[in-house]
């Protein structure tokens, strides 16, 4: 009986060191983790403090101007007047809604000149509109 409380008590002992040997190793590897992921921020930090000590100043020079090409010009018109016309049959739609809280305008779809308008409360379309952008009239779409 003596032999058999002796080992129950040597287990006892051996489970209870083996729980804070992983505890332990536990422990050290989450700091280590944790340092790993601080670490980049300072070592950021210092080299922002170390460029900001050797920056210069610097002389401003003009900027030279750039070729824009025919074509580049061309593009970027047709950018400039898509923009518009969207921005254009937007406007159009919340003139003719009216105003209202809560409620959203988008362009859902082109077709060549006609422009489908869904007016939108909480992400539900509650009206539609239809822009033609060339002589701009709107009318409601069912």
């Amino acid at each position: 009986m003596r032999k058999q409380n002796i080992l129950t008590a040597i287990i006892i002992i051996a489970v209870i060191a083996l729980i804070g040997i992983i505890g332990y190793i536990a422990y050290e590897e989450i700091t280590n983790r944790n340092k790993a992921k601080n670490e980049p921020v300072q070592q950021v930090e210092e080299k922002q403090e170390e460029k900001e000590e050797i920056e210069e100043p610097v002389e401003e020079q003009e900027p030279e101007e750039e070729y824009v090409g025919e074509e580049e010009k061309e593009t970027q018109k047709e950018e400039n007047t898509e923009i518009s016309k969207d921005e254009k049959a937007i406007e159009l739609a919340k003139q003719t809604y009216g105003e209202e809280d809560g409620v959203t305008f988008s362009i859902e779809e082109k077709k060549d000149n006609i422009y489908y308008i869904a007016v939108k409360s909480n992400a539900t379309v509650i009206s539609w509109y239809e822009v033609n952008t060339d002589t701009w009239e709107i009318s409601e779409f069912y």
